[in-house]
Parts: structure tokens; C-alpha cells; sequence
């Protein structure tokens, strides 16, 4: 199967402030993106209403700057609506607020969603397989949703969140069981490479091997086993983390031949305009000494 080069875009997760810090605006990166060579922009709700009466404005203004919109985010919902929620009623304005994305996502010409877990905590560890399950049945009732929209969704697994395993098990044994409870084709995996190095004790490639090409998305970072303060894998400039950045380029290339996008991803790093403008350069050699084109 012939791959093609992926395009490589920014995500705008990677300039969102928790807290105290600087305060980046979106014509910032969008300024920084075109001086870059962006190809696109991954929207995030800080950044971004999802509001589909802007729609318009919104796809001008990337325009403007060279960006397509080729995916967004929706974190966001989770935390408003907790999709392991005992209450019906919680789980199902998670459902539709999902599918509500989906549409706004669909009328920016984007084509793939994230489908972020809900946060774990080690005393779920006794009730994590009910909650687990639940979890299950509530992506399933998206992914069924999903099937009328031309957006995929992309679930990401991370050190902190469900299906990490729960503390009984390796996570790619959760990511495994959702796949293959889930078969659409409208489910697939965002493979985020800081969160992989640790939940795959350091072998990104054997899980991305695992996932038999079900990727539609990947976060590029660099990673050391270290954990953000939020407890997500640090996402790190190349060189400052012990991935094989080439090994791993040259299994993706293998494994995923269609995959369209590469989101450089700067998540909580403290100089986010300087890490992305090295990652997309060391990013775009390894690209060209493997001969992805």
C-alpha cells in the first residue's frame, strides 16, 4: 500500500493557560503558524466556541493564515458532562453534546474529533471494570451517532485517564477490548506519543503495532517517563525525551499508510512557540530520511 505524506499542523491545545502564565492569543498562533509553514490547526474550546452560527467567520480566519481545520477537540464536554456518571441523565447530554461537536466539526470541513476519556482515579481501582463498562457503552452510543457525520472520532489514552488498565492491568489491554467491542470504523486511536511512551513502558512502536493501523491521529512529543503536574505524560522538544523518533516514523509509515495528519502537540510546555518550531523541523527530517512522501 502507497503512503502518503501526512500534513503537519498545530494544535491549539498546546497554548491553552491553567492558571497563572502567559495568555496566548488565537491570532498569535495563527501568526506563528503561517510563518512556520503550518498546514492546519486543531481547534480547542478555549480558543474556539464551538458554535455553529460562527462557522463561517471561523473558517475565514484560519483561511486567512493558511490553515485548514482538519480536526477539533472536545475535552471540554467531558469535564461538563462526565460520561461515567451514575446519572442517565449526565451520560446522555454527554452523548448529545458529542454529536453536537461532531456537526460543528463537520460543517468546518474537519474530518476526525477527540473522544477524550474521563479522568482516573486510583480509588476507582475496586469499581474500574463497572465503570469501565459503562464507559464502553456510552462511546458506543457516540460511534453510533457518529456514523451519519464524516468525522472520525479518536479516542486517547493517557497515564491519568480510563483505559489506563486501572492499576490492573497494561492499558493497551483496555484500548484492545474497546476496539474490538467498538469495530466501527468510525472509532479509531489518537496516538499521542508522550501518553504512549509511558503506558507502553517505553515501547511506543509494539503499541502502535497492537493497534493494527485503527490510528486517525497523532500528537507529536517528545517524552522521558516523565508526568506533566496534571499527571498526563510531559510532552517534551525532540532530543530532551528517549523516543526513537526515526523507529517510530518508520513503523507509523508502515502500519497507518493513509494517516493524513501529524499535530505537533506542546501541551503545558513552558516555551510552546519554540518547542513547535523544533519538533516540526526535526519532525520533517525524520519524514524525509525514512522517504514518507
Amino acid at each position: 500500500m502507497i503512503s502518503r505524506l501526512p500534513k503537519i499542523c498545530l494544535g491549539e491545545d498546546g497554548f491553552v493557560t491553567i492558571g497563572p502564565g502567559p495568555k496566548y492569543t488565537r491570532e498569535e498562533i495563527l501568526t506563528f503558524a503561517q510563518k512556520e509553514g503550518f498546514r492546519g490547526i486543531e481547534l480547542h474550546a478555549q480558543f474556539e466556541k464551538y458554535d455553529h452560527g460562527s462557522v463561517r467567520a471561523i473558517k475565514d480566519c484560519y483561511a486567512e493564515f493558511g490553515q485548514e481545520i482538519p480536526g477539533v477537540q472536545t475535552g471540554h464536554v467531558g469535564f461538563y458532562h462526565p460520561p461515567i456518571s451514575e446519572d442517565d441523565e449526565t451520560r446522555k447530554e454527554y452523548v448529545d453534546s458529542i454529536e453536537d461537536a461532531l456537526v460543528f466539526a463537520q460543517e468546518l470541513g474537519a474530518h476526525h474529533s477527540t473522544l477524550t476519556p474521563p479522568l482516573f482515579m486510583s480509588d476507582m481501582t475496586p469499581e474500574y471494570d463497572m465503570l469501565l463498562d459503562r464507559y464502553v457503552k456510552v462511546v458506543a452510543e457516540v460511534v453510533a451517532r457518529a456514523e451519519k457525520y464524516d468525522v472520525v472520532l479518536a479516542i486517547e489514552p493517557e497515564p491519568n485517564l480510563f483505559l489506563n488498565g486501572g492499576g490492573l492491568r497494561d492499558s493497551i489491554e483496555d484500548v484492545r477490548m474497546i476496539l474490538n467491542t467498538i469495530k466501527s470504523k468510525k472509532l479509531a486511536i489518537l496516538y499521542d506519543i508522550s501518553h504512549v511512551n509511558i503506558i507502553s513502558h517505553g515501547d511506543p512502536v509494539g503499541f502502535l503495532k497492537d493497534l493494527n493501523g485503527r490510528v486517525s491521529w497523532v500528537h507529536v512529543a517528545d517524552n522521558d517517563f516523565s508526568l506533566s503536574p496534571f499527571g498526563t505524560g510531559k510532552h517534551q522538544t525532540f532530543g530532551d525525551g528517549n523516543v526513537d523518533m526515526k523507529e517510530l516514523f518508520s513503523a507509523m509509515k508502515t502500519e497507518c499508510p493513509k494517516l493524513g495528519w501529524l499535530q505537533i502537540d506542546t501541551w503545558e510546555h513552558p516555551a510552546p512557540f519554540e518547542a513547535a518550531s523544533k519538533n516540526k523541523k526535526e519532525l520533517e527530517g525524520i519524514l524525509s530520511q525514512i522517504d514518507w512522501n
